[in-house]
């Protein structure tokens, strides 16, 4: 019996979760008593938890979780920071993790729940970033440790005027780009145990995505005169999203149209941005905003012009 396939019962799903409990407790204790190996690990965690929910019944990842988190204390007795910040997120983001991997034989059946993986990959970077803010105060309330502060310290950022902007900016960056790299590295070491378990892709959710960017954008506008600390986090997610958006576009449509109208206004708002000198300089780069907002509604026009003439046709 191959050792990564998907475990009907019990019985045969227990050495899958040895396993995987055995790499998790290893990795803790590397975790609580190397802090250097943090960043590294921090990393690669979500991985082995995604490979157990992917092959084992929900309800078995659900004892798993119960067992592994009470060994998980036990090794990091006296430190459960690495714990508490790390481990436990990583458990929940793996089980999201594995709801977008399907059986590539179930990917036209109507009846399994697909989610595309574009859509779990912002999902579970918006999951990582609300997780990161709610152990920051934890954190902080709880333990009088305030990670932020501690953070801007390091690179000595903590007297910088503008720096207060992009709080929120960093951690969703930080959530983002480790999101990614687990994303990457799951893709391709799943692809090598298992090459008929794949994350699901979508053709068709191009649409959402533009009416998503076009929202956000909008939340940018108004945050830009009453919550200017989330502006700039609005600004890279749209610019995420326009991403997302062009590679759909030029992959499954064939087209550039969206590619070349987000580079010429991207020149259109350096311009712009230059000639801001009155301007405080906080408020110039927003004005980046035109690039997914305009990108996006001329999607949004050019699909429901598409559709409206295959309806006359």
């Amino acid at each position: 019996m191959k050792l990564l396939e998907f475990k009907k019962d019990l019985k045969s799903s227990i050495p899958l979760i040895a396993l995987i409990t055995s790499i998790n407790l290893v990795l803790i204790a590397l975790g609580t008593y190397l802090p250097i190996t943090i960043f590294f690990i921090a990393l690669i965690i979500v991985f082995p938890s995604t490979l157990l929910a992917t092959f084992i019944k929900k309800r078995y990842y659900l004892l798993y979780v119960f067992v592994v988190t009470i060994l998980g204390f036990l090794v990091s007795i006296g430190d459960i920071s690495f714990i508490i910040y790390y481990f436990l997120p990583s458990l929940l983001i793996s089980f999201v993790f594995s709801l977008g991997l399907i059986n590539k034989n179930e990917i036209n059946n109507k009846k399994v729940i697909k989610i595309d993986k574009y859509i779990l990959i912002l999902f579970i970077s918006f999951l990582n970033l609300f997780i990161e803010i709610a152990l920051i105060y934890l954190g902080l309330y709880l333990f009088n440790f305030d990670i932020v502060k501690t953070f801007l310290t390091l690179f000595n950022l903590e007297n910088n005027e503008y720096v207060q902007y992009f709080i929120y900016l960093i951690i969703f960056v930080y959530s983002f780009v480790s999101i990614l790299i687990s994303f990457f590295f799951l893709t391709y070491e799943i692809k090598r145990f298992n090459n008929e378990v794949v994350f699901y892709e979508s053709q068709n959710n191009s649409l959402f995505f533009s009416l998503i960017n076009i929202f956000i954008s909008l939340l940018l506008i108004l945050s830009s005169f009453f919550f200017l600390n989330f502006s700039y986090l609005f600004l890279f997610i749209s610019f995420i999203i326009l991403i997302f958006l062009i590679y759909k576009e030029i992959k499954f449509e064939k087209s550039y149209l969206l590619l070349i109208i987000s580079s010429v206004l991207i020149l259109i708002s350096i311009f712009t941005i230059a000639y801001l000198k009155d301007i405080e300089p906080i408020y110039q780069f927003l004005f980046l905003n035109i690039v997914p907002l305009i990108s996006s509604l001329i999607y949004l026009l050019k699909r429901l012009i598409i559709y409206k003439f295959k309806k006359i046709k």
